[in-house]
């Protein structure tokens, strides 16, 4: 990671004016006398990662330190910081300077696991080499305003995240490092595409996060996660359904296949070969969802209009509106198996 001298740790933080969404402007001093987090975040952040960001406002209301949780990293207020193009994170203490910060220019945006335990760790350590006051001049003589400040930030931000990074901790991925498996892990093995795949899963992964995250494939795409989309659609035993919907640890006795497994070899399914034919995607990242429930349509009762194919593809949505190519993919594949 890249770190700019030029606004650093123990610096004064610079003022910034930002407009809230009832439009009124706010600005970083008005916060003199209260920690301020300021967040710096990408605009072209993956639409599914966004729930980090979430979970990290969520921390600091929980922390009830005021949060500048959206702030455009290409801003004059980023060149200011001089964290211009890139994610950041500045925590900003009651007297307006900078204690902690972590950036980084073509880095991924840190999980909230990797800020608590970052953020905890430097409080932690900032605390306690903080210049000893072991003889003062004085006996009795209290704490200056800032030592309490810094103190009592330290205390509440250590005490508020312990819990937070423990369960941060509960769910690594033991599947890549299988020596940080936890005791609430269990040993699951799923037939995916034919082939058994044993992975160490907390019972509260979905399906779709397995594929993903632990298996490596990621032709199954994350969209919603609310089972609106139908971007997640896999095949189970013959049958579509949303991965995002159930838990992978339900599966173990199941046969499994993704949009991996639907092609033989270099031959492409009838299928994906009528959705390249008929251009039936333009982005292609509802591709796979789409292919999985038009495949599963094939061998399900369905009517042999475009009507019909419209009403049984309606659980997939497609953002580019490609819904001309896809309906007439489906319906050369499934003129072709009745010939």
């Amino acid at each position: 990671m890249r770190v700019d001298s030029r606004v650093g740790i123990g610096m004064v933080a610079p003022d910034l004016s930002v407009e809230t969404e009832g439009g009124r402007r706010v600005s970083l001093a008005e916060f003199r006398g209260r920690p301020v987090v300021l967040a710096f975040v990408p605009r072209q952040w993956d639409p599914w990662r966004t729930h980090q960001l979430a979970h990290f406002q969520r921390l600091a209301r929980e922390l009830t330190i005021p949060l500048f949780g959206d702030l455009d990293p290409d801003s004059a207020i980023a060149a200011s910081y001089g964290v211009r193009g890139e994610w950041a994170v500045f925590l900003v203490d009651a007297a307006g300077t900078i204690v902690w910060r972590q950036n980084g220019a073509g880095s991924p945006v840190p999980r909230l696991e990797d800020l608590a335990s970052s953020l905890t760790s430097s409080l932690a350590n900032s605390l306690a080499n903080s210049p000893a006051r072991a003889a003062p001049p004085h006996p009795g003589t209290p704490p200056t305003r800032r030592e309490f400040l810094t103190a009592a930030l330290a205390a509440a931000c250590v005490l508020a995240l312990r819990p937070l990074v423990a369960r941060a901790e509960s769910v690594t991925r033991s599947a890549v490092s299988p020596g940080l498996a936890t005791k609430r892990s269990l040993s699951v093995t799923l037939t995916i595409n034919g082939r058994p795949m044993s992975l160490d899963l907390e019972p509260r992964v979905t399906l779709l996060d397995a594929l993903r995250e632990y298996a490596g494939l990621t032709g199954t795409k994350k969209g919603c996660d609310h089972g609106q989309c139908g971007a997640c659609t896999v095949h189970i035993n013959g049958r579509r359904q949303l991965s995002c919907l159930t838990f992978a640890v339900m599966h173990q006795h199941d046969a499994i296949t993704t949009v991996e497994g639907l092609a033989d070899g270099a031959a492409l399914h009838p299928m994906q070969a009528a959705f390249v034919a008929h251009d039936g995607f333009q982005c292609g990242y509802c591709t796979p969802g789409q292919l999985m429930s038009a495949t599963a349509l094939l061998h399900e009762p369905c009517g042999p209009s475009d009507a019909d194919v419209k009403e049984c593809m309606s659980g997939n949505l497609c953002r580019c509106g490609a819904y001309p190519g896809i309906v007439a993919a489906i319906q050369s594949v499934r003129a072709s198996a009745r010939g």
